[in-house]
C-alpha cells in the first residue's frame, strides 16, 4: 500500500505550478515592482506567501510591509515533510533555492515577475534575501 507522502506531488514542483498559476489568473498591475515571497511558522508547520509592492528599498526591508498585491491564492504550504520542529534556517535556505530555481526557468522568463525590480524571500521577523534586484 503506497502512503500518503508518496502520492503528494514534490513540493518544488506543487511550488512552481503554485507561482505560473498565479501567473496564470492574476492581473498584476504594472506599478508593482517588487514581489516577496515571505515566511511564516504556525501550528501546521511552515507556510510562505506572496505580496507585491510599488515600491522596493534595497537597504530597507520595511518596503515589504507596503502591500500593494495579493494574489487570491496568496498561500503555499510546504506540507507534511516539513514539519514545525525543522530548523528554520533550512526552511529559508529551501525556499530560497525554490525561488532561484523559478526565477532561472523557461516560465519565469514570461511571467509578471520577470518586470519586477526586485523578489525576495524572508521570514516576517528577519532579514529579506534579495533573488532578483536590477
Amino acid at each position: 500500500m503506497m502512503s500518503y507522502l508518496h502520492k503528494v506531488k514534490p513540493v518544488d514542483q506543487r511550488f512552481h505550478e503554485w507561482v505560473d498559476n498565479i501567473n496564470k489568473t492574476e492581473r498584476i498591475d504594472k506599478s508593482i515592482i517588487a514581489f516577496n515571497f515571505g515566511l511564516f511558522e504556525s501550528e501546521e508547520g511552515f507556510t510562505m506567501y506572496l505580496t507585491g509592492s510599488k515600491t522596493f528599498d534595497k537597504d530597507d526591508d520595511d518596503w515589504a510591509t507596503n502591500i500593494d498585491f495579493e494574489p487570491k491564492q496568496k498561500y503555499f504550504s510546504f506540507g507534511p515533510e516539513f514539519l514545525k520542529d525543522k530548523d528554520w534556517q533550512d526552511i529559508l535556505k529551501y525556499a530560497e533555492s525554490l525561488v532561484q530555481s523559478y526565477v532561472k526557468s523557461e516560465d519565469f522568463k514570461t511571467s509578471v515577475f520577470a518586470q519586477a525590480i526586485a523578489i525576495t524571500v524572508g521570514f516576517d521577523d528577519g532579514e529579506l534575501t534579495i533573488i532578483k534586484s536590477q
